[in-house]
């Protein structure tokens, strides 16, 4: 596995439980807010034993692991990966573009996985202004997440630059009952900040105007 750095705990990643979070190097995608671009260009700075090593210090204090990016699903070894993690009693969450549904699949057929956190970026029609031509991949991505039986949730980032407000309505076609959580884009130490469009100071007020009622699927993290 390919590591580009850890936190070594969270309170907010991975709902009801006291985790870590593991970031994998390498992504698919450019989203110009994207928060993490030192991870972009998939040079390893973890090694994976010292991030083993590092769950056996707090086994005490960890309930889950969460495994993000970058893009998780571009490393081959993650099926082995979480299994490892869930063979130490921990819990893991993976956080995922949804761009490679096959490597997705692979992996949540471990059963190591206890909740998956998938980003959708913009409707499927404008991945490729991202930077990679996969919107059948994310709307296939989004079935087998939904279909999975695993607790689950769709997150976008609302960069009006990226996703406009019309194109929720197609969004929330796909995630059905959802949840889908619409998150306020960063605008500091991000990968294109000459680009990044900040969310609106309301953004389901500005997402009702354009697609009319709002359903049930849809909440606001702020």
């Amino acid at each position: 596995m390919d590591l580009g750095g850890l936190q070594r705990t969270t309170l907010s990643d991975f709902p009801g439980r006291v985790a870590c979070a593991v970031f994998t190097s390498g992504c698919n995608l450019r989203c110009p807010y994207c928060h993490n671009p030192e991870l972009l260009n998939g040079e390893p700075s973890l090694p994976e034993e010292d991030f083993f090593s590092f769950l056996t210090e707090r086994a005490d204090v960890l309930d889950g692991v969460v495994v993000s990016g970058g893009e998780p699903t571009l490393q081959a070894d993650l099926p082995a990966f979480v299994r490892r993690i869930a063979d130490r009693g921990l819990d893991v969450k993976l956080d995922t573009n949804g761009t490679r549904p096959e490597a997705l699949r692979d992996v949540l057929d471990t059963g190591a996985i206890d909740y998956v956190a998938m980003d959708l970026k913009t409707r499927p029609g404008r991945y490729d202004e991202l930077g990679a031509d996969v919107g059948d991949a994310v709307t296939h991505s989004v079935e087998l997440v939904r279909t999975s039986g695993i607790n689950h949730e769709f997150r976008t980032t609302f960069d009006p630059g990226v996703v406009a407000p019309r194109d929720f309505e197609r969004m929330f076609d796909l995630v059905d009952e959802g949840p889908l959580f619409v998150q306020s884009v960063e605008t500091a130490g991000v990968l294109d900040p000459e680009t990044v469009r900040e969310t609106p100071a309301d953004p389901l007020v500005s997402i009702r105007d354009a697609v009319g009622e709002l359903p049930g699927c849809i909440g606001d993290r702020g």
